[in-house]
């Protein structure tokens, strides 16, 4: 013996839908206010993930380098500023060392040069800036408010600050070298081991 159920289905019928219509706005385009300047910049963020040493960038000189064509034989003069973002991941789960950022300032002339750090800051994601959202405008009147580390050391470059951990002053004899940055980006604490540092500075030589 068969047992049966009979269904019935409803469903509305509906018109045929309009067809779209193509609606044109008159708006303005602005430009923005300021423009750029002629400030050399050295921006240290690609690729933006590391996952082992190595020179991320060179404006040294090509010549009696291992990979001349990794140098971009560009001299820096007068005022300048630097910008390095970065993200250390470890490789796998037992690698859990820390990679450090560092910044070498060299001098190939003969005589010795001087350069001034008007403003310089660094900061990682984790724990000094971790990313978060923020609503369209927050007012900041003492740079407590900020999304990341980007964002927490572009305040203080814009407010003309200087961390303690760089020096006001580095002088460089002929021929020599100097660190302007060697800071870590640790994750050895972090799920997942994640992290990332952000340096701008505004050097003048």
């Amino acid at each position: 013996m068969l047992s049966f159920i009979a269904a019935l289905t409803l469903a509305q019928a509906t018109p045929n839908p309009p067809k779209p219509q193509e609606v044109t706005v008159q708006q303005d385009v602005r430009s923005l206010p300021g423009n750029l300047d002629s400030v050399l910049v050295f921006n240290s963020n690609s690729p933006e993930l590391v996952q082992e040493e190595g020179i991320l960038l060179s404006t040294f000189p090509p010549q009696g380098k291992q990979s001349p064509s990794a140098h971009l034989n560009v001299a820096f003069r007068g005022r300048f500023d630097v910008f390095a973002h970065h993200i250390a991941k470890a490789k796998t789960p037992e690698d859990l060392r820390s990679l450090y950022l560092g910044i070498l300032l060299h001098n190939p002339g003969k005589q010795s040069v001087t350069v001034d750090v008007l403003s310089a800051a660094s900061y990682l994601s984790q724990p000094d800036a971790p990313f978060v959202e923020l609503p369209p405008y927050v007012e900041n009147p003492t740079g407590a408010v900020y999304a990341g580390p980007g964002s927490r050391s572009t305040d203080d470059i814009l407010r003309g600050q200087r961390q303690d951990i760089f020096p006001p002053q580095i002088v460089i004899p002929p021929g020599e070298s100097r660190m302007l940055l060697n800071l870590p980006i640790p994750v050895k604490t972090l799920t997942p081991p994640l992290n990332g540092r952000s340096t701008p500075d505004s050097p003048v030589e």
